[in-house]
């Protein structure tokens, strides 16, 4: 063999392997440098300048930061300590490395009209927490206190991020513009705008195994769409939002993602994205330390779901786009009592594990155990959800709540297909599965769909769902009720 054969069948493997594995390729060819250069390294110094620093020094592609030790990032409630991941950003985790954070009512990551960053392996322990009672009395601006009604949130946004959008991405804002609300702005990694090419693999969110459903991680990643860089006009809050200047954030992977201790995983809006591999252990809702006052005083924080994916109905091109959900188990490890008592009691959700709408997506593989129930179907196209396992328990949500709810409308070309659902509850009090009636609903199919139910009290015609719609409907559902088999078909 000559020299050259030699040489390229030496080199063929390793062309293989970066064409199979780019990022994995890329990440080896890349210096880097440990994040033992900016902090001290023993996970109870407060690290925030540091890794602030050394954040911005590795952006551009400039190195691959290593996190191989434990560090505290705080931020509390100071609304210039979110960390900022501009583009081009690699971090990788060693198994020694961990960040703590204690974000409240603030982000603790923000990833604002950035794109190429790749953060593999993270393990982040959440250590903070949120008030219980819908009030505040100011926040800190780098490190001084401002007293006032004002919440973090909207400090944060209406300030930190409108200024550093401004500085960093040239958009000119007349006035703050509108952002989300409190649940979203209190999330570990905040998403905005047009920030695209972004992967998050392996990794592990957590709080300490006796930590209370107080301390609990109040959402994972928040989407959120915003204007574009670069814009030439001067925006305000009467600014249209179309996709000429606003953007959502794409082309996002989630791969072996790992929580355990959370309200909220996922929530807002993304396209052209895969999520996938995940495994969802304890959750809960806001409460206090004896776990009272459920979803807050006054019930203001939102109710929690694994994956709460919506969009606008009037904002046409920003829709959930082009998702895929593939192998997740929702443990459904609840903590605390469902937060809706029924009677007097106002209502406030229905905290499922999947609450979604999507047009052109695909969820596959779904396994949930919350008692909470399964799936919010909101309005979707060419959506499909198939081969799922839900097991909940219509009592704990005092019979409140099923397991399939469609609140929104209307549905086209929407199928749910291979599901087998099971409510424990001893005497079940409300359908598994409800209406929809919207009229401008079309193509929907629900088939090899079974349900399994210990008794029902009522008429056994009262556990069919009716699909209401144009055209195409076809429903085929089996309940098994105290072991005998009722057949519901539609039409």
């Amino acid at each position: 063999m000559s020299w050259h054969s030699r040489y390229l069948s030496l080199l063929f493997p390793v062309l293989l392997l970066a064409i199979r594995f780019p990022m994995a390729a890329n990440a080896q060819a890349s210096p880097t440098r440990s994040i033992h250069n900016w902090v001290r390294c023993d996970g109870k110094s407060d690290d925030n300048a540091g890794v602030t620093a050394a954040f911005a020094a590795a952006k551009n592609d400039a190195f691959t930061l290593v996190v191989d030790c434990p560090v505290f990032i705080h931020v509390g409630t100071d609304i210039r300590r979110p960390i900022f991941i501009d583009n081009g950003t690699t971090v990788q985790f060693t198994k020694n490395g961990l960040f703590k954070v204690d974000n409240a009512d603030i982000p603790a990551f923000v990833i604002a009209n950035s794109e190429k960053i790749r953060l593999l392996g993270w393990q982040v322990q959440y250590v903070g927490g949120l008030p219980i009672a819908k009030s505040w009395t100011g926040y800190y601006d780098n490190g001084a206190f401002i007293q006032g009604k004002a919440w973090p949130s909207s400090s944060f946004t209406d300030i930190a991020l409108t200024q550093w959008l401004v500085k960093n991405r040239n958009i000119h804002f007349a006035q703050p513009a509108p952002w989300g609300g409190l649940t979203n702005t209190s999330a570990i990694f905040y998403f905005v705008g047009s920030t695209k090419n972004v992967e998050v693999r392996n990794l592990r969110m957590f709080v300490a195994p006796d930590a209370k459903g107080s301390h609990f991680i109040p959402m994972a990643f928040s989407l959120l769409g915003s204007w574009n860089s670069n814009q030439t006009m001067a925006i305000t809050r009467a600014t249209p939002i179309n996709t000429a200047q606003y953007s959502v954030p794409s082309n996002l992977t989630f791969s072996d993602i790992d929580l355990d201790g959370y309200y909220m995983g996922w929530q807002g809006t993304l396209q052209n994205s895969l999520i996938e591999h995940v495994r969802a252990h304890r959750y809960g809702d806001l409460q206090d330390d004896q776990g009272g006052e459920v979803g807050g005083v006054g019930k203001w924080f939102a109710p929690p779901h694994l994956f709460y994916l919506n969009y606008d109905l009037k904002q046409t091109g920003l829709e959930n786009r082009n998702i895929r959900i593939l192998d997740v188990i929702d443990y459904g490890n609840r903590v605390g009592v469902a937060r809706d008592k029924g009677g007097a009691d106002p209502g406030s959700g229905f905290a499922n594990s999947l609450k979604i709408g999507a047009f052109n997506s695909l969820v596959d593989g779904y396994q949930s155990y919350r008692p909470d129930g399964f799936l919010d179907l909101l309005a979707s196209r060419n959506l499909t959800i198939s081969n799922v396992q839900a097991t909940y328990d219509s009592s704990f949500l005092n019979g409140l709540y099923p397991a399939i709810r469609f609140p929104q409308a209307p549905y086209q070309n929407v199928t749910l297909e291979n599901i087998t659902i099971v409510d424990k509850a001893p005497v079940p009090k409300q359908t598994p599965i409800w209406n929809t009636y919207s009229p401008q609903n079309s193509q929907v199919t629900m088939k090899n769909v079974r349900v399994t139910l210990n008794s029902w009290a009522k008429a056994p015609a009262s556990l069919c769902p009716h699909i209401a719609g144009v055209a195409g409907n076809k429903v085929d559902i089996q309940f098994i009720v105290s072991g005998h088999l009722q057949r519901c078909t539609q039409p």
